[in-house]
């Protein structure tokens, strides 16, 4: 026998896809789309769309959210988002609750559009944010389409407020050089969200003073010539106060000032991964360490 989240995604493939085929542009994907009566069956498939609307959106009116937004790893609403029905990603548990909007990110699959496309379901795509004036963008976005709009822009409001105090603060850290790193040496630079949160502290992102991009490997030489002010990275400290065992295993790693002298501001992941408004408490929890130290 088949399963009726089987057979919802067999429909859909062959009824739909020609739909797909003689039609470019689906309505819900014109520029300033706005249904034209609120969504009653929301999916919230991303973690951004749950961080954006999960305080201002009816909770009746989500059948769905996606399942990593309920994991206090990667989400910031981890404890509210828990009490919802959650979801994964596959197509089939997203058609399976009969939603009338489906809100994902830029790093949805393809195919996962595609079939909800052809089932005649409306998907709104956030886009991959590098600033605060893009956060914005798809917090309107968002807004827009679910017809939350004077609720957003209260949400904007307030981030701009506490976007303004943390500036404010941050005006006398600009002497600190601070570096991203994780176990395999990956770092942020000009055009991360990191880039963002470090300048927002009222620090110097010390990858992008050097040239490097977005995301990229670093090899222990660079490290170690450039010599931050302190590292950053993902997790909580460990608790007997002794380093990560991938930092006491990279060679000259502790041996730099900043590790030598305890400079490591262990960030949340779920703090260094937002790409919502929340982006500015991520700055401010960078910022207060920051503070606390002084000068470097």
């Amino acid at each position: 026998m088949v399963s009726t989240n089987s057979s919802l995604v067999c429909v859909a493939l062959a009824v739909g896809f020609c739909a797909v085929s003689c039609s470019k542009e689906r309505v819900w994907e014109a520029a300033g789309w706005r249904p034209q009566q609120p969504a009653q069956r929301i999916v919230a498939g991303s973690v951004l769309a749950v961080e954006s609307l999960l305080e201002v959106i009816p909770h009746k009116r989500l059948v769905g959210v996606h399942k990593i937004a309920a994991d206090a790893r990667y989400s910031l609403v981890a404890d509210q988002a828990k009490g919802l029905p959650l979801l994964g990603a596959s197509p089939e548990q997203l058609l399976s609750v009969r939603p009338d909007l489906v809100l994902v990110d830029a790093f949805t699959r393809a195919e996962t559009l595609a079939l909800l496309a052809a089932a005649n379901v409306p998907v709104v795509r956030t886009h991959d944010p590098h600033s605060f004036e893009d956060i914005e963008a798809n917090l309107r976005l968002l807004g827009r389409v679910t017809h939350l709009d004077n609720e957003v822009e209260q949400i904007i409001a307030a981030a701009t407020t506490k976007l303004e105090v943390v500036r404010q603060a941050g005006k006398d850290l600009s002497e600190w050089r601070v570096l991203s790193l994780d176990g395999a040496m990956h770092t942020y630079g000009e055009g991360s969200l990191f880039d963002v949160m470090t300048r927002t502290a009222g620090a110097r992102n010390l990858a992008a003073e050097h040239g490097v991009g977005a995301f990229r490997k670093l090899d222990i030489e660079e490290v170690l010539a450039w010599r931050p002010d302190a590292l950053v990275l993902s997790g909580e400290a460990p608790a007997d106060g002794a380093l990560p065992e991938w930092v006491t295993q990279c060679p000259g790693l502790d041996l730099l000032p900043c590790v030598a002298a305890g400079r490591i501001i262990y960030v949340p992941s779920r703090l260094l991964i937002t790409t919502s408004h929340r982006l500015v408490d991520s700055a401010a929890f960078v910022q207060q360490q920051l503070i606390e130290w002084g000068k470097p």
